[in-house]
């Protein structure tokens, strides 16, 4: 493997498992939300997962920039489509996103982790 392949490889693989690490954590987020009914308490928590996806949009964006993948591209859509959902307060549809943007991440880091497991980098 030639040594741009493994720098490849290696953006890769970590814009991936970040990816999946905060999809996890907003998985986590909407299950807390899905048990505040009403108030001022499910409008401030909206606001507050609504700015973290927006985050994670952001890091998604910056991985299909950096490894030039366009599966990151379709992340940060799914992340996009979650946001609707929050606002529509549709948990069971987010959640079924936030599963999706899991499985298209993991796709994107597959090859990587294949490429580094071949060199004993991982």
């Amino acid at each position: 493997m030639a040594e741009e392949e493994v720098k490849r490889a290696l953006i890769v693989f970590n814009y991936a498992e970040r990816l999946k690490a905060g999809l996890i954590i907003a998985w986590n987020l909407l299950e807390a939300l899905s048990e505040i009914r009403e108030g001022a308490e499910l409008v401030g928590a909206e606001k507050v997962l609504v700015t973290y996806l927006n985050a994670l949009i952001s890091e998604a964006n910056i991985a299909a920039n950096a490894s030039k993948l366009e599966g990151f591209r379709e992340v940060a859509a799914k992340l996009e489509a979650i946001i609707e959902g929050v606002r529509r307060r549709d948990s069971a549809a987010a959640q079924g996103l936030v599963s999706e943007a899991i499985s298209v991440a993991t796709t994107q880091g597959d090859w990587a982790a294949r490429k580094l497991a071949e060199r004993n980098l991982i």
